[in-house]
């Protein structure tokens, strides 16, 4: 495949490069070339009065002005030539470096545009001023005064800015987000501060304070054994054993609320044997409900069956 995309031609030995014919000189006086041309502004046909915008494509014709007018401080003049989209006619303009624009010559008016007018007055005016500043001499210095002045101002501006971003230059980020966080930590600090001693001192006088030595360690440990659910339960049950007649017992009961009272140990006794007996009632009625229904069973069975069974249990005996 390599060889049929080959780069190089063949040259016969009996060739000559004099004889292939030289390519003629388009930028040669009245030489002109084909391109693709987009209209500048907005223009209309005087032949049909056909309005072509701005934008609009055109295949067109260009060539090189010669003469005396034909460049702009060293800047060449093009020509282009169009045709109209309508009637066909010839409309003709040429570039403009002077005021960067284009001019048409021929074929077509260029459409009204009031920035252009703006533009083209605020020129007229700034001519106008300066033909009127070179015939008076003091109206001269005077502008010139004021254009002194106004360049001061610009300068001292410009310098002022220069301050500023050279002050910004010299700022260090860091620096400042570490005072930042520590003015922050300790404000804080002193709002943390100020909340205690007010809290401080609104109970100051409300804080019972001991006497060195003494302790109330005792009487706070007796005062829990009295109010706890045991002490109360013991309570409960003298009163039972008094009310029914019941000896009380020489032996010493610790009146430590971490011991079981003797009532409780017997009632929960009571309360298991209870729950035993019921469970053993359970189990004697479900076997005697077992046997009733194995005999009911055994009537049920037709005679032979029965003498079967009769039989065979006598065998088995």
């Amino acid at each position: 495949m390599g060889e049929r995309k080959v780069t190089n031609k063949y040259y016969p030995p009996d060739f000559d490069p004099l004889i292939i014919p030289k390519r003629e000189n388009w930028r040669a006086p009245g030489k002109q070339i084909k391109i693709r041309f987009m209209l500048p502004m907005s223009i209309q046909c005087q032949t049909c009065g056909e309005y072509m915008y701005r934008g609009k494509k055109f295949n067109a014709r260009k060539e090189d002005m010669y003469g005396p007018d034909s460049d702009y401080l060293g800047i060449r003049k093009y020509r282009f030539y169009i045709r109209c989209v309508s009637c066909c006619a010839e409309v003709c303009m040429r570039t403009d470096p002077k005021n960067s624009d284009y001019v048409v010559e021929r074929g077509a008016s260029r459409n009204f545009e009031p920035w252009k007018q703006e533009s083209e007055l605020n020129k007229k005016i700034q001519e106008l001023r300066a033909e009127k500043d070179e015939a008076d001499t003091m109206t001269n210095l005077e502008s010139r005064t004021k254009e002194s002045k106004r360049e001061m101002e610009v300068l001292d501006a410009l310098q002022e800015i220069q301050d500023m971003n050279n002050r910004s230059a010299k700022v260090d980020t860091a620096a400042i987000l570490e005072e930042r966080a520590r003015r922050e930590q300790e404000a804080a600090d002193k709002a943390i501060k100020d909340e205690l001693e007010k809290v401080q001192d609104q109970f100051k006088g409300r804080v019972k304070r001991l006497e060195s030595g003494s302790s109330d360690s005792e009487a706070r440990r007796k005062r829990r054994a009295a109010n706890s659910i045991f002490a109360k339960t013991k309570h409960k049950a003298e009163g039972s054993m008094e009310a029914g007649g019941v000896k009380e017992t020489n032996e010493k009961t610790d009146t430590s609320p971490f011991v079981v009272p003797k009532v409780a140990v017997v009632k929960a006794k009571k309360k298991k044997k209870k729950k035993k007996r019921k469970a053993e009632e359970r189990k004697s009625e479900k076997k005697k409900k077992k046997t009733k229904r194995n005999d009911s069973k055994g009537e049920d069975l037709p005679s032979g069956l029965g003498l079967v069974a009769a039989y065979g249990s006598s065998d088995s005996q």
